[in-house]
C-alpha cells in the first residue's frame, strides 16, 4: 500500500494491461502467440474448420451412393475421398 498526498492509504492497482482483442494485430501476432485466450480461440476455430471438412466430406460420399451406378466419382477418387 502506497501513502496519497491526503495521506489516506490505498491499494496500489496495477495499470490494466489490453484485452486480448486489443493486444497486437495481424496473423502473425495470433500464430506466434502464448497468450491462452487467443490459443482457445484458435483452437475452437480449427476444431470448427475441420469439423465442416469432414461433413463435406461425408455428403460428397453419401449423395455418390444414393445411385447404384456411382457416376459423381470415380472408384479412385471414392477410395481417397473415404480415406481422408
Amino acid at each position: 500500500m502506497s501513502e496519497h498526498k491526503n495521506g489516506s492509504a490505498a491499494p496500489d492497482v496495477p495499470a490494466s494491461e489490453p484485452s486480448f482483442w486489443e493486444a497486437e494485430k495481424g496473423l502473425a501476432s495470433w500464430l506466434f502467440t502464448l497468450d491462452h485466450k487467443r490459443l482457445g480461440i484458435m483452437y475452437l476455430v480449427s476444431t470448427m474448420v475441420f469439423f465442416l471438412v469432414g461433413g463435406v466430406a461425408a455428403l460428397a460420399l453419401r449423395t455418390e451412393l444414393l445411385t447404384p451406378e456411382g457416376d459423381l466419382f470415380s472408384a479412385t477418387v471414392y477410395n481417397k475421398l473415404f480415406t481422408v
